[in-house]
């Protein structure tokens, strides 16, 4: 709970005054010593010292037996800095719309306090994020992402940094993050942060009383951009429930009424197709030419379904790429697939090649089957994630990357390999 008993000086409370000292009693939090960093217990009253310096002081938390009660005139520093501070963070979807939120303490032991006027002060623990950009006001319609804030997730966690003049102002890594939430947060290519002092957000977090500070203009919120997506390599696994077996049977039909062959498949190639569809990647890496380059052609063919709404607009998210080890097998796989599919109206593909950022280059990634080499994906991927909202789409496609393999050798990267829902190695 918030400090219920706070220990003072006769100077801090006629300086401060009644109302700031229980703004500082609600925000303020008893979890470590800001001397010594054990814990604060319970049930001891935490001795607050306050060092000030022109228009701003921190207030910290202190053991009594560690700091005394008391005000200190000289250079506070930021309370970021202080290596003591505690924070927590957790994740949730607010309803109705489900929109997804990182909402995190920044600050437990310790508060920014700002000069109200030539006597007075005010706790302005927030004001540090509102000047970086977050807002104090719950938006109304979806806000611009905020510059100096970046997420990343990794698996079943999330991580938000906070930067200014290049350097980090806040790290808040690795927060446990449920599926539902991650699978929001990559879908919309953002997370809203909120930023508040009035909350233990290490308990279940209670929704009305976040509705409560909203309104109060007790959190502070701004949009982070989704700049990396890692997965781990059990959860990427292809699955047999991604599609029902009469949709998969329906798929593998009409991708074969596509490639027209003259003798029907091989038995061989549709029992890999479908061992892969079910994440037992075995069966494919023993097939060869004609056969694998077929079978991954089915697999590509279901799995780019849905890349596209009924417009035929490309959707975030969707997509199948086809990684190479080198541009000659990047070329035998376009060539293989392009003429089955240059009639079809229902799947494109496209062979990278293009510079990222040109027209060419843009549409050719936007394709349901994107084929190219892992340093060409890896130049996109970097490109898209700092080129800003024109290429939002783009930064988030990708269903599915199937990395073929070659030589013996891996030829793609794990940091790009693993932002992809599913993955496989063939």
């Amino acid at each position: 709970m918030a400090v219920s008993r706070l220990r003072t000086d006769a100077v801090t409370k006629g300086r401060l005054g009644p109302r700031v000292i229980d703004d500082l009693k609600a925000g303020l939090w008893p979890v470590d010593c800001q001397s010594c960093g054990r814990p604060l217990g319970r049930w001891t009253a935490a001795a607050l010292e306050v060092a000030a310096d022109d228009d701003f002081a921190t207030a910290s938390l202190h053991h009594p037996r560690c700091r005394r009660p008391a005000w200190q005139d000289g250079p506070p520093g930021a309370s970021g800095e202080r290596p003591l501070l505690s924070w927590r963070a957790g994740c949730t979807l607010l309803p109705p719309s489900g929109l997804p939120i990182f909402l995190v303490n920044p600050s437990y032991e310790c508060a920014l306090l700002r000069r109200a006027d030539d006597t007075g002060w005010r706790v302005a623990t927030l004001e540090p994020f509102v000047r970086l950009g977050l807002a104090l006001d719950f938006p109304s319609r979806r806000p611009p992402v905020v510059p100096a804030l970046s997420a990343a997730l990794d698996g079943d966690r999330i991580s938000v940094d906070v930067r200014h003049d290049g350097g980090v102002l806040h790290a808040w890594h690795d927060v446990p993050i449920g599926a539902d939430v991650a699978d929001a947060v990559r879908a919309s290519g953002e997370v809203l942060v909120a930023v508040t002092t009035l909350l233990d957000v290490s308990r279940p977090l209670a929704l009305d009383a976040l509705l409560a500070l909203f309104g109060a203009r007790g959190v502070a919120l701004g949009p982070a951009r989704l700049t990396s997506v890692r997965r781990s390599r059990r959860a990427q696994a292809l699955r047999a429930d991604d599609f029902s077996a009469d949709v998969r049977r329906r798929c593998f039909a009409l991708a074969y009424s596509l490639i027209s062959l003259p003798r029907p498949p091989q038995d061989a190639v549709v029992t890999a197709a479908l061992a892969l569809c079910e994440g037992d990647e075995t069966p494919v890496r023993k097939l060869r030419g004609h056969a694998k380059l077929t079978a991954l052609f089915l697999v590509s063919h279901l799995y780019a379904l849905g890349s596209r709404d009924a417009a035929r607009v490309a959707r975030r998210g969707g997509g199948v790429h086809v990684i190479a080890p080198d541009a000659v097998r990047a070329k035998e796989y376009a060539d293989f697939f392009a003429p089955f599919l240059a009639g079809a109206k229902t799947v494109t593909v496209a062979r990278l090649g293009a510079d990222p950022l040109s027209a060419e280059g843009g549409e050719a990634y936007l394709a349901d089957i994107v084929i190219g080499t892992a340093g060409e994906f890896a130049a996109c991927c970097a490109a898209y994630r700092d080129a800003g909202p024109e290429f939002a789409l783009h930064s988030g496609r990708g269903r599915l990357a199937l990395l073929v393999e070659g030589s013996g050798t891996d030829p793609g990267p794990e940091p790009l390999t693993r932002r992809y829902p599913r993955f496989a190695t063939v």
